[in-house]
């Protein structure tokens, strides 16, 4: 306490003798103002900060208060607004930027051959009440789903699960040659994530910063699983969404034709190549 007195330029005796003065007394239109604020704040159950107690009380009332004011007020009072709290700032983002990889795709969503260039990416799927995660990568050559995989958690292991998956899927031994091409999310910047490329030998893509058009075609995929899915299994519950995903990506794989392929499958697609190859 002593060091704050200090710094703020004032003796300890007189700032408790501050604290300790009378505060002075609120006029009839100060009261009036407090009471309305209470009023407004609790009218809207307690989810509106000062600013627009501020402009309701000047739309509604047409009583002009300065919202700094009306702050002061609601501490007075112990009145605090259920805000959402940011959950990054600048700061916090630019700390945690990772790596970040030049978008090598470019928006070309078009591949010559199998494994020349996939397309990653994450979404949220809720299953009752519980909410799950899914990773996929598609290759761009057939718009095949060569890895789907189901977590609760969207962590590290549910990428490298993914990426392993296509691997095995495709029989390669490493990933040199191919093109991995994600948004900015935070497991694809992480260093975990740098040290597979390396180790896997595949070339790192990005889109640019909140730009989901640049990964349009795996956006696209999971609009439609969202929309598709609740279609062919009304009545998936916790006991049955797993197989019933798996099921429908296998459908969408092997039966589901596509304009984009000529109205073939990605597997008639697929094995059509290999016969002429």
């Amino acid at each position: 306490m002593v060091l704050l007195c200090r710094v703020i330029g004032v003796s300890k005796s007189g700032y408790y003798a501050y604290l300790k003065r009378d505060k002075k007394p609120l006029s009839k239109e100060e009261k009036k103002i407090v009471k309305l604020i209470k009023r407004t704040f609790r009218a809207n159950s307690g989810t509106y900060g000062a600013v627009r107690i501020s402009k309701d009380l000047k739309s509604e009332k047409n009583i002009i208060v300065n919202h700094k004011k009306v702050a002061r007020i609601m501490r007075e009072n112990n009145l605090r607004a259920k805000v959402r709290r940011k959950k990054t700032t600048p700061e916090s983002k630019s700390s945690a930027a990772g790596f970040v990889y030049e978008n090598l795709l470019e928006r070309d969503f078009d591949a010559s051959h199998p494994n020349q260039k996939w397309v990653t990416d994450i979404t949220e799927l809720w299953v009752e009440t519980k909410k799950i995660y899914i990773s996929t990568i598609m290759d761009l050559f057939n718009r095949e789903i060569i890895a789907f995989e189901i977590s609760n958690s969207p962590n590290l292991q549910l990428i490298r699960d993914t990426i392993e998956a296509a691997r095995r899927k495709r029989k390669l031994k490493t990933l040199e040659g191919v093109l991995i091409h994600s948004d900015q999310g935070s497991v694809y910047r992480s260093v975990m994530y740098n040290n597979w490329c390396k180790e896997l030998k595949f070339t790192p893509s990005m889109s640019r910063k909140a730009n989901c058009w640049d990964n349009a075609v795996i956006e696209s995929f999971f609009s439609q699983l969202k929309t598709e899915f609740p279609c062919f299994y009304p009545n998936f519950s916790r006991k049955s969404y797993k197989q019933d995903l798996l099921t429908y990506i296998k459908r969408f794989n092997e039966k589901r034709i596509q304009k984009k392929l000529g109205f073939v499958s990605p597997k008639t697609y697929y094995i059509n190549y290999k016969k002429v190859v």
